[in-house]
């Protein structure tokens, strides 16, 4: 039962079958997983770290009537193999009985194939290459007499997935990533980028965009506490929508009563002008077509047009709720239940210079940080501006800002949004810019 770490999609089905084989419970899931992930960080236009992880590790799911138990293993020789069977099989037994537990999922449709999810020059990406993308950026800022730090990251993952109910998946992807924060004597900026290629990432556009935010921020000033007109620019935009994924876009949540949208499906609960999806498909998507329990990914409508559609679902909730299986587990075991990890929001009509026009006197945001959530029935979040804060006078850009803390409802602001025409990707979600009128800034900072 042994895995060569190395081995291609059969090799590993092979190992999977034997494990299922060799279980002595009523049901058995595997799943085996494989990653190197490699980062090249610097600061001060300089390379201070280079590092590749490489990982694998088998995880097993026993059952035993409505008793189930998980047990894992980085280990992947014959002996550790043999020995997680026996632990899951171990814990499944002591463990109470779930009555909701409807067993291994089986059938369902067959997952789609998705192109270009894979690209043999990032999974062999060198320090070298990553090194010449952190050239590039360093070559920028110097040009501005400036200085960054940030990462240039690739890697490539597979996962397998079979169960004693005869499901067997595979599926293997790529992705890149950089993340620069220009810095100056007295402002910051930031860009970022994101894609299933190293090649597709401009290092020069986003170096320059983050360069020209620490210029146009220079001697920012202060701005007083009150409601302003904000544009959000998608790395902001990101963050608000990933708390809205977490606390309320689960069946779990939604079970359980703490979703914003328990008890308001069917209801408006945003503005007209916005739809939310989750749809792994998306061609600026990093989605997988498959969950972690080897079900197949369905795009799933949220937000439609303002009204609450629904949420997603893995096996387990689809069986309490009676609900189709949207194909949206967690590994197991997990304490937050299904999760959509692919959020789509449709763009607008209006591009974002044209929003920025639209402001007769506002605040554009590059980015957020240390946000908490105050209220999970309200999507009521805190957090504070950070790496370009910008005044808006007239439709025009004039000057930078001092960060702000922000106080706001999140289904508050998309009931008085505007969502911009252009999608880009920021880390698994795409999103457009927004622009939200009466923002709530509660205080001001010295920096």
């Amino acid at each position: 039962m042994a895995i060569d770490t190395t081995s291609g999609p059969d090799a590993i089905a092979s190992v999977l079958s034997g494990v299922i084989a060799a279980s002595n419970v009523d049901e058995t899931e595997v799943i085996f997983s494989r990653s190197e992930a490699a980062l090249t960080r610097y600061t001060r236009n300089e390379i201070h770290e280079n590092v590749i992880e490489g990982d694998a590790s088998l995880s097993i799911r026993a059952v035993v009537g409505k008793r189930v138990g998980v047990a894992s293993t980085s280990r992947l020789d014959d002996r550790a193999i043999a020995d997680t069977l026996a632990r899951a099989a171990s814990i499944a037994r002591l463990s109470p009985e779930d009555p909701m537990f409807p067993g291994l999922p089986e059938g369902g449709p067959e997952p789609r194939t998705l192109a270009g999810a894979y690209d043999a020059a990032t999974a062999s990406a060198s320090p070298d290459d990553r090194a010449a993308a952190v050239g590039r950026i360093a070559a920028t800022m110097q040009h501005h007499q400036l200085h960054a730090a940030g990462f240039v990251a690739s890697r490539c993952d597979a996962i397998a997935i079979a169960n004693s109910k005869g499901t067997r998946r595979y599926f293997e992807s790529t992705d890149a990533s950089v993340n620069i924060k220009a810095i100056g004597d007295d402002s910051s900026g930031y860009a970022e980028g994101f894609a299933r290629s190293l090649e597709q990432l401009d290092f020069d556009a986003l170096a320059a965009i983050a360069a020209k935010k620490v210029l146009d921020g220079r001697d920012p000033e202060p701005l007083g506490p009150g409601a302003y007109t904000v544009i959000l620019e998608p790395p902001a935009f990101r963050e608000f929508l990933g708390y809205l994924s977490w606390a309320g876009f689960g069946a779990q949540s939604l079970d359980d009563g703490s979703s914003f949208l328990a008890g308001r499906i069917g209801d408006h609960v945003m503005g007209k002008n916005v739809t939310i999806r989750d749809d792994f498909a998306h061609p600026l998507s990093p989605g997988i077509p498959i969950d972690f329990e080897g079900m197949a990914r369905t795009s799933v409508p949220i937000i439609e047009a303002g009204v609450a559609k629904g949420v997603v679902y893995d096996s387990y909730y689809a069986h309490k709720l009676g609900h189709a299986n949207t194909g949206h587990a967690l590994p197991a075991p997990n304490s937050i239940g299904p999760l959509p990890l692919n959020i789509i929001v449709e763009p607008g009509s209006y591009s974002t210079a044209e929003l920025v026009r639209s402001v007769e006197h506002g605040v554009l945001v590059s980015r957020t940080w240390y946000i908490r959530l105050v209220d999970q029935k309200k999507m009521l979040i805190t957090g504070m501006t950070r790496d370009g804060v910008f005044l808006i006078e007239h439709g025009v850009i004039t000057r930078g800002l001092k960060n702000m803390r922000f106080n706001e409802s999140i289904i508050e602001a998309l009931g008085r949004c505007e969502l911009a025409s252009e999608l880009v990707r920021s880390e698994n979600m795409v999103l457009p810019a927004v622009r939200i009128d009466g923002f709530h800034f509660t205080s001001a900072t010295t920096f």
